[in-house]
């Protein structure tokens, strides 16, 4: 718009300096008419003085419209300059932007490179750590196959009570829990007199209890706590008991069962837990 109006105003000035052009021709020949004829009257020679007044006042209105004219152009020109240096100035910001991108994509595309380094260092870590995992099971899993194979007393050897406790209890942590079961149950017919019966129907009850078996946990639970009442088991026995109750929906037994683990033994961490369920 700027330039269109430049062109326009260019056009003005053009055509005021032909028409000045124009006038002072004619002022010439004008002069040169008048002049031949010296022997006008009076009233030519005022009428000649008048022509050239007038004419002296639009040479001064063409020169006055052709000086506005300079200074819009003037005007317009400046205003194209400032113009041209805001442009300049929207370029080099938008420049210094778009190199401001590039480093800080860069900056990120780096550390991002190091992220997947640092999660390549800590996924092979992982995966050796899988693996010595791994390996001890495998180790446990030998250990406790060797457990099992203890020789029996047919072969002349003499079999203790805490083998044979051993191996089946690694079948309960193993999660082996029908092993486990069967384990117990074997251990209790033959060593029922053994220091690790009480521990024997605990996690006989705990197995059951795992496997939804609550009928059969809450026979093992109570067997425990009837013939080993002072035991260590007998307060874990009570509360295991009561759990299983609420899973059969025996509400006011487990209560019962609960209320009576708190008062015979109070001092005890399942004693704690009991009291909070109670609340």
């Amino acid at each position: 718009m700027t330039l269109l109006l430049l062109e326009s105003t260019l056009r003005v000035r053009d055509a005021m300096m032909k028409r000045i052009g124009f006038i002072s021709g004619f002022f010439y020949f004008f002069l040169c008419f008048s002049f031949s004829g010296i022997a006008g009257t009076k009233e030519e020679i005022i009428r000649l003085q008048s022509d050239i007044l007038q004419l002296q006042n639009q040479i001064r209105l063409v020169k006055k419209g052709a000086d506005e004219s300079n200074a819009i152009l003037k005007s317009l020109l400046e205003q194209l300059n400032d113009q041209i240096a805001t442009t300049n100035l929207t370029i080099d910001n938008l420049t210094k932007a778009i190199s401001t991108q590039k480093t800080g994509f860069s900056d990120s595309v780096i550390e991002l490179q190091q992220e997947i380094q640092a999660l390549s260092i800590k996924w092979d870590d992982t995966n050796a750590r899988i693996a010595s995992v791994q390996r001890e099971l495998q180790e446990n899993q030998l250990q406790v196959q060797s457990l099992r194979e203890i020789p029996s007393v047919s072969q002349g050897q003499n079999i203790q009570p805490d083998q044979v406790y051993s191996a089946v209890y690694n079948d309960y942590l193993m999660g082996n829990y029908d092993l486990a079961v069967a384990g117990f149950r074997d251990f209790l017919i033959t060593y029922s007199d053994s220091e690790y019966s009480d521990n024997a129907s605990f996690y006989l009850g705990v197995c059951y209890f795992q496997k939804r078996q609550y009928e059969p946990a809450i026979q093992s639970f109570d067997q425990v706590i009837k013939l080993y009442p002072k035991g260590d088991k007998a307060a874990p026995s009570y509360y295991k008991k009561a759990l299983a109750l609420g899973e059969l929906k025996q509400e006011l037994e487990a209560a019962e069962t609960l209320k009576r683990l708190v008062t015979i033994f109070p001092e005890s961490q399942e004693a704690k837990m009991a009291a909070r369920k109670l609340e």
